[in-house]
C-alpha cells in the first residue's frame, strides 16, 4: 500500500515540475515578446495558458484523491497541501505572463514603440532576476532543497529596487493625454513581472515549509 502511495506521490512531483515548466516558456516568451514588441510571440502566451489552467486542476484533483485514499499525515500531508498551493502560484504566474502578452499585442496594434532604450534595459534586467527567481523556486521544489528556495527572497528585493527605478524613469516624462496611456501600459507590465517575482518566492515559501514543518517560514520577512 505505501509503495502505490509513492508511486502516486511521485506521479504528482513529476506532473507540477512539467507544469513549471510551462510556465517558464511563457515567462521567457512573455518577456521577450515585450522587449521585442512580438505580436505572434505574445499570441503563442495567451494560446498556451490553457494547457498550464488544465494541468492546475488535474493535480489538484490528484491531491484531493490521494488524501481521501491514504489519509496521509506529517510530511506527506504538508507536501500535498504545499502541492494544491504551489500550483495556484503557478497558475497564477501564467496569468501574469497572458497580461503581459496582452499589453504587447495592444501596443503593436497601436505601433507604439518603447521611450527609449534605459526602459527597455531596466525591463529586460527585471525580467532576467524574475526569471532566476523562477527557475530557482521550481528546482527547489524539484531538490527539495531548501538551501536554495531561502535564496529567492533577496532576489526579489532586487526586482523591487529596479521596479521603482522603472517608475521613476517612466513618470519623470514629459505626457501628452496619448503618452500617459502607453505608459500605464508599461507601467502595468513592469507591476505584472514584479508580482511574478512574488508569487515565485511564495512557491520558495511553500518548499521549505513542506521541507522543515515550520509555519513560521512563511510569515518570516527577514
Amino acid at each position: 500500500m505505501r509503495k502505490t502511495f509513492n508511486d502516486r506521490l511521485e506521479e504528482i512531483n513529476q506532473d507540477v515540475i512539467l507544469m513549471g515548466n510551462l510556465v517558464q516558456e511563457a515567462l521567457y516568451n512573455a518577456v521577450k515578446a515585450f522587449t521585442e514588441m512580438d505580436a505572434d510571440l505574445a499570441q503563442k502566451v495567451i494560446d498556451g495558458d490553457e494547457e498550464i489552467n488544465q494541468r492546475d486542476m488535474m493535480i489538484e484533483e490528484k491531491c484531493v484523491i490521494l488524501q481521501a485514499g491514504f489519509q496521509p499525515v506529517a510530511r506527506d500531508l504538508r507536501y500535498l497541501h504545499s502541492v494544491s498551493i504551489i500550483i495556484k502560484n503557478l497558475e497564477r504566474i501564467g496569468d501574469l505572463t497572458v497580461n503581459i502578452s496582452k499589453i504587447v499585442r495592444k501596443l503593436v496594434r497601436e505601433e507604439r514603440k518603447h521611450p527609449d532604450k534605459e526602459v527597455i534595459d531596466l525591463y529586460n534586467e527585471m525580467g532576467n532576476i524574475v526569471k532566476t527567481e523562477l527557475n530557482k523556486a521550481i528546482e527547489s521544489f524539484k531538490n527539495k532543497d531548501i538551501k536554495l528556495a531561502l535564496k529567492l527572497r533577496k532576489l526579489d528585493e532586487m526586482v523591487n529596487e529596479i521596479h521603482s527605478m522603472l517608475l521613476k524613469k517612466l513618470f519623470s516624462y514629459r505626457k501628452n493625454e496619448k503618452d500617459i496611456e502607453f505608459i500605464t501600459n508599461i507601467v502595468l507590465a513592469s507591476r505584472y513581472l514584479e508580482r511574478i517575482g512574488d508569487q515565485s518566492v511564495n512557491i520558495a515559501e511553500r518548499v521549505m515549509y513542506f521541507l522543515s514543518g515550520d509555519y513560521k517560514v512563511l510569515y518570516d520577512s527577514e
